[in-house]
């Protein structure tokens, strides 16, 4: 004999509105404050929970019992929130190494220039990595449309100059010349006045 729960579950089953609405008003609070134990930003925690449910949705079908249903829901948004925390850490790391490449370039500079300045400690030591972090990020911003996105999509996303390419339908070296420029740019812009003058 068929019980209530058996009739829900096979109207969810079956893709009916009213019984997904169910289930997004029973568990969506609690998938969105589970996420948030992850991810501290609210918005991504959203975003996080909101993609669990369109998969929820597209898996229906597999599904014979709520309880099944609220472990997915669980499992889905860790593994979502772990993946985006992997993700926060690698682009972290990308950010820094575009900021040595960028104070690597400015030292080299001083260094052939005879500047005093190569005779101090390397400049590195004496900038606050905070701020340094906060003007780069500022001055990607800045960057035009089309180059802001080729630099993102490289040192931040990690693509490949032929992959950005045919992305954006573009050629490899028109990549690589807003690559150099927006190099340019950061350099003069995102260091510290007094070193950027001395590298140019």
């Amino acid at each position: 004999m068929k019980t209530a729960g058996d009739a829900f579950i096979y109207q969810f089953q079956q893709g009916e509105e009213t019984a997904f609405a169910t289930v997004y008003n029973q568990f969506f609070t609690s998938i969105y404050y589970y996420a948030r134990h992850f991810v501290p930003d609210a918005q991504e925690a959203r975003d996080i929970t909101a993609e669990t449910f369109v998969k929820l949705w597209r898996l229906r079908s597999n599904f014979d019992h709520i309880h099944k249903v609220k472990t997915f829901l669980h499992v889905t948004a860790r593994n979502a929130c772990i993946d985006a925390l992997r993700h926060q850490k690698w682009k972290a790391g990308k950010l820094q190494q575009l900021i040595q490449l960028l104070m690597d370039d400015a030292e080299s500079m001083i260094t052939r220039n005879h500047s005093p300045m190569a005779a101090a400690p390397r400049f590195v030591n004496g900038l606050m990595e905070a701020d340094l972090l906060n003007r780069v990020y500022r001055q990607i911003e800045e960057l035009p449309p089309q180059r802001k996105i080729i630099f993102k999509l490289f040192y931040l996303e990690g693509m490949k100059n032929a992959d950005i390419a045919a992305k954006l339908c573009i050629s490899v070296q028109t990549v690589q010349n807003q690559k150099t420029i927006a190099l340019k740019f950061l350099r003069a812009t995102a260091l510290p006045a007094r070193l950027s003058t001395q590298a140019s």
